[in-house]
């Protein structure tokens, strides 16, 4: 199957500063499952590609974000109120982002934790694919409502142009607000 165009990350206003249009911050930070020396890792990443002001009709003054192309099927995951899910590897490159409920990732060989909560912060990226990480990463799901995601492939070009802000995943004033 030939990639699809995610063509920009619209950005709700109920998530922009004290006005609806206000403007965010620069760039987009995002908690990154990642692997270094064969080991997952949690790390906070600074998107590169810019927030831009939206001309599209219907969201015209809002801040947007192209996040370039995806590849293969995306696909909505439900998962029960208190689900574990045990240690496992990202089965792809892929963003997940977390609609509702509550994530609660840990690593196999480190007392690194994030919790991912649904909603404006809700995504993130996983790349601990098995190539690159022995362990992987757990994920429970502890909130008493069921949690809701999305999972979308990363398309040709793979992961986004970036800098890493820290290791351990992003928190507080990292996030948007």
């Amino acid at each position: 199957m030939r990639p699809s165009t995610l063509a920009q990350f619209i950005l709700p206003s109920a998530i922009l500063a004290s006005t609806p249009y206000a403007p965010l911050g620069s760039t987009l930070n995002v908690t990154v499952l990642g692997a270094r020396h064969n080991r997952s890792t949690l790390e906070c990443w600074a998107l590169n590609s810019g927030f831009e002001t939206s001309d599209q009709a219907g969201i015209a003054g809002s801040s947007i974000l192209d996040l370039g192309t995806v590849g293969g099927n995306a696909s909505f995951t439900a998962l029960p109120a208190g689900f574990d899910g045990g240690r496992h590897n990202a089965p792809a490159l892929l963003w997940v982002v977390f609609l509702s409920g509550l994530a609660h990732i840990t690593l196999p060989n480190s007392t690194t934790e994030a919790w991912v909560e649904g909603g404006k912060n809700g995504a993130i990226l996983a790349l601990d694919t098995a190539d690159v990480s022995a362990l992987g990463h757990y994920t429970t799901y502890p909130s008493q409502e069921r949690t809701t995601a999305l999972q979308i492939p990363l398309g040709e070009k793979g992961v986004p142009s970036h800098r890493v802000l820290h290791m351990g995943p992003c928190k507080g004033e990292d996030l948007l607000v």
